[in-house]
C-alpha cells in the first residue's frame, strides 16, 4: 500500500477527528446530559405548564413506592394506567387493595356519568358519586402542580422514553395536590419533580417525594408518565 503523502496524512487524521468528536457529541445528545448551566428553570416551567394546558389526549402510568393512594369507597390504588380526553373523560385500570385484599378493577368517567367495574363479577356499575375532580385527575394535577411550584431549579438532564429532557425540581404545599390525592391536607412542603421534554415542553414524568396524606408513610414516592400525547382515544360507556 502506497504511503500517503505527510500532508494528506495531517488532513486525514484532522476529518476523522472531527467526524469522531461529532459522533460522541451526537451520542451525548440522545443520552440526554446536555449543559443546564444557563437554563432558566422558571421559564421552562411556566411554557411547559401553558403547553401541557394545550393538549387535549393522553396515557398515564401511576406507580407508588412505599404506599397507595385512596380513591373511593376504600379502594387504596397501588398501581394505574388509563388515558385522558378532553377535561370531562378518563379511563383507568387499577391495581390496589381493598379490606386487606388485592383487587384489579376498571372506572370510566363521562360527562355524562361513571362507572366502576365490580373485581368480582367483572360487570360495570354506574356510579354517581364519582367524577374527575373527586377522583383522580391527572391533568389538572400536573399543570396544579406545576403552578404552585417554588424554588424552580434544574437539577439534571436525561432521556425520558428517548426524549432528551430537562430534569425540574421545587417545592409545592401538599394542599395544592388534592387533584392527585383527594385527602391531601395543606401545610407540608413537597418536593416535586418533572421530566420536561427540551424541545416540545410536555412533560414526561412526575415525582411527588414526601406525604401529601394523613395515611402517608414519611417515605412515600407516586410517580407518574405521561405519553401518547394528543392520539386518538376512544372513552365509551363500557358493555
Amino acid at each position: 500500500m502506497r504511503a500517503l503523502p505527510l500532508g494528506r496524512t495531517a488532513i486525514l487524521v484532522s476529518i476523522l477527528g472531527a467526524a469522531f468528536a461529532l459522533l460522541v457529541a451526537c451520542s451525548g445528545d440522545e443520552d440526554g446530559g446536555g449543559d443546564i448551566a444557563d437554563v432558566d428553570a422558571q421559564d421552562v416551567l411556566d411554557r411547559s405548564a401553558d403547553r401541557m394546558e394545550q393538549v387535549e389526549s393522553f396515557h398515564f402510568e401511576v406507580e407508588h413506592e412505599n404506599g397507595a393512594t385512596q380513591i373511593i369507597g376504600g379502594i387504596a390504588m397501588e398501581h394505574a394506567e388509563g388515558d385522558v380526553e378532553g377535561r370531562e373523560a378518563m379511563q383507568l385500570e387499577v391495581e390496589a387493595s381493598f379490606a386487606g385484599a388485592n383487587i384489579k378493577t376498571g372506572i370510566i368517567v363521562l360527562p355524562e356519568g361513571a362507572y366502576l367495574q365490580n373485581p368480582l363479577t367483572g360487570r360495570w356499575q354506574q356510579q354517581d358519586a364519582i367524577d374527575i375532580s373527586r377522583l383522580f385527575d391527572p391533568r389538572t394535577g400536573v399543570t396544579g402542580l406545576m403552578r404552585e411550584a417554588t424554588n424552580v431549579e434544574v437539577v439534571d438532564r436525561e432521556a425520558i422514553d428517548g426524549v432528551d429532557s430537562y430534569v425540574l425540581e421545587g417545592t409545592v404545599d401538599s394542599g395544592s395536590l388534592t387533584s392527585f390525592v383527594g385527602t391531601a391536607e395543606a401545610g407540608t412542603p413537597v418536593t416535586g419533580r418533572l421530566w420536561v421534554g427540551v424541545e416540545d415542553l410536555l412533560v414526561r414524568r412526575i415525582e411527588v417525594v414526601r406525604p401529601i396524606a394523613p395515611e402517608d408513610g414519611d417515605d412515600i414516592v407516586r410517580r407518574i408518565t405521561l405519553s401518547a400525547f394528543d392520539e386518538p382515544v376512544d372513552i365509551s360507556v363500557p358493555n
